[in-house]
């Protein structure tokens, strides 16, 4: 084998392994932050309107306190809903996961393109180093994103006044 099929081989490889280990990393997770964004402002609106639904159709001899209870539980899963998508940023990880996913992809798109290009090894070792270079900057930038979203206090953080 010679050093132009050595080269063009880990290139491929290369560009397999982007494929497979980021933008199906970034895809599934995306569409696993979609799931949950999407299940928990249903869960939300269903309640407030279940709630809203069930009162009104008692009667003062089906006010039980079971039915108090219902009454009391419903809204408070609508709220715990509401309370997780808003508190834990869940659709703005998702699209900055999909954001990931489009560069990942586009990457890919990218490096297939340019292999077609390559005539000589210095051609395939530069699309080689490039790859490796916008991989890095594309995790680095989802990195610095993510961890810019949440922070460090990004559950409930509250002000101290000053005295």
């Amino acid at each position: 084998m010679n050093d132009e099929q050595n080269t063009r081989e880990a290139l491929l490889r290369l560009i397999d392994k982007v494929h497979r280990q980021y933008e199906t990393w970034y895809a599934k997770v995306s569409r696993r932050n979609h799931r949950v964004w999407y299940s928990l402002q249903l869960v939300s609106l269903l309640c407030g309107f279940l709630t809203s639904i069930f009162v009104a159709f008692q009667t003062k001899a089906t006010w039980t306190p079971n039915i108090k209870l219902i009454c009391a539980i419903i809204p408070l899963i609508g709220s715990l809903a509401s309370t997780i998508v808003l508190q834990f940023k869940v659709f703005e990880t998702w699209r900055l996961r999909e954001e990931g996913r489009i560069s990942f992809h586009n990457l890919v798109n990218y490096a297939n393109s340019e292999l077609l290009k390559c005539k000589m090894p210095e051609d395939f070792q530069q699309l080689f180093e490039t790859i490796t270079q916008k991989t890095n900057e594309l995790e680095n930038e989802q990195s610095n994103k993510y961890f810019s979203l949440y922070g460090s206090n990004f559950i409930a953080s509250f002000p101290t006044k000053k005295t």
